[in-house]
C-alpha cells in the first residue's frame, strides 16, 4: 500500500485525485494537509512514500504587486515542503508546475507546437514562480528522494475553474461561435489522476507532460459542450479576420491562440486516457 500525503487542501486537483484514487482503496492511504499559516510545519510527514503538492495561487491576471505572493507560495512553500518531505525520509515528491512555464499561447492566427527542446520562456510573475520552483525543486531531487515535476496544459472536468467555465456559461448563453482553427492541448481531471495513480506507483522522478491524447480547438470545445446540452450552436468563420486582427490582446490570445505540445515531448508510457476527448465533456457538463 502506498501512503500519499497531499499538501493543499481543497483544491481542484488534490480532490479530484484524492477521489480518482479512492476507487483502488487496498492500494492507497491518502491524508490532505492544509498548508494556509504556518501549523502544517507541526505536521509529521514521515511513514508517506509519496507527497503531492497542489498548494498554490492559481493565475488570476498580470498584476506586478502579485509577485511577491506568487513566489512566496508557488516557490518558497514548495520548496520548503520538499525539503521537509526529504528530511522525513519520503521517497517521491510530486509537483504541480504548468505548461505556463512555457510562456503566452502564440498570437491568434500564428502556429505554436512546443518541442521537447523548447527553452522555458515564463511570461508573467506566475510562470516564474512555477520555474523557479520546479529547479529549486529538482536540485534536491537524489537516488532517495524522486522529484517529479507536472506541466500540464489547462485542466478541466467536473468543479473546475478559469477558461473552461467561462466556455461553457457562453454555450449555454448564446448560439454563435467564431469557427477558428487554433489548437490546444488540454487535460481532463479524470485523465490527470489516472496519470498521477500510474506516477506513484512507479516512484519515478524527472520533468513529465501530461495530456490528452487528442489536440482541439476552442471551437471543438465549445461544439462538445453546446452538444452535451443538446444544443444548436452555429460556428462562423466571418469573426476570423476580426480575432486575427485583435489577436495580441490577452483575453483574444487566450482563448483563441495556439499552443500544443509536439509529438517529439515525450508521454508517459502506459495508457492513462480514462475517456476520450468527447466522453470528457459529456461527463463534465453531467457531473458539473
Amino acid at each position: 500500500m502506498i501512503r500519499l500525503l497531499i499538501t493543499g487542501a481543497n483544491s481542484f486537483v488534490g480532490e479530484s485525485v484524492e477521489k480518482h484514487l479512492k476507487n483502488h482503496p487496498e492500494d492507497y492511504q491518502i491524508d490532505t494537509l492544509d498548508m494556509r499559516g504556518e501549523r502544517w510545519r507541526d505536521a509529521d510527514f514521515c511513514g508517506y512514500d509519496s507527497v503531492l503538492h497542489v498548494a498554490g495561487i492559481a493565475h488570476v491576471r498580470a498584476n506586478p504587486r502579485l509577485t511577491p505572493l506568487y513566489e512566496a507560495v508557488n516557490r518558497d512553500l514548495a520548496v520548503q515542503t520538499a525539503k521537509k518531505a526529504r528530511e522525513s525520509g519520503v521517497k517521491q515528491f510530486v509537483f504541480m508546475s504548468s505548461m505556463i512555464v512555457y510562456g503566452n499561447a502564440a498570437p491568434v492566427g500564428k502556429r505554436r507546437s512546443i518541442g521537447q527542446n523548447e527553452p522555458e520562456c515564463p511570461a508573467n510573475a506566475y510562470g516564474r514562480s512555477k520555474l523557479e520552483a520546479e529547479r529549486e525543486l529538482l536540485r534536491l531531487s537524489d537516488a532517495e528522494f524522486h522529484v517529479a515535476v507536472l506541466r500540464p496544459p489547462m485542466i478541466y472536468g467536473p468543479g473546475c475553474k478559469g477558461n473552461y467555465t467561462t466556455l461553457a456559461r457562453y454555450a449555454r448563453r448564446f448560439c454563435l461561435f467564431p469557427n477558428f482553427p487554433n489548437r490546444r492541448s488540454a487535460l481532463y481531471i479524470e485523465n490527470f489522476a489516472e496519470f498521477v495513480r500510474q506516477l506513484l506507483q512507479s516512484g519515478e522522478g524527472g520533468v513529465f507532460f501530461p495530456r490528452n491524447a487528442q489536440t482541439v480547438s476552442t471551437t471543438d470545445f465549445m461544439r462538445e459542450i453546446s452538444i452535451a446540452h443538446g444544443k444548436k450552436m452555429y460556428f462562423l468563420r466571418c469573426f476570423n479576420p476580426l480575432l486575427q486582427w485583435m489577436g495580441r490582446l490577452n483575453p483574444i490570445r487566450r482563448a483563441f491562440g495556439d499552443m500544443v505540445y509536439g509529438s517529439d515531448v515525450p508521454d508517459w508510457p502506459g495508457n492513462y486516457q480514462v475517456c476520450d476527448f468527447s466522453q470528457s465533456i459529456q461527463r463534465t457538463e453531467h457531473n458539473a
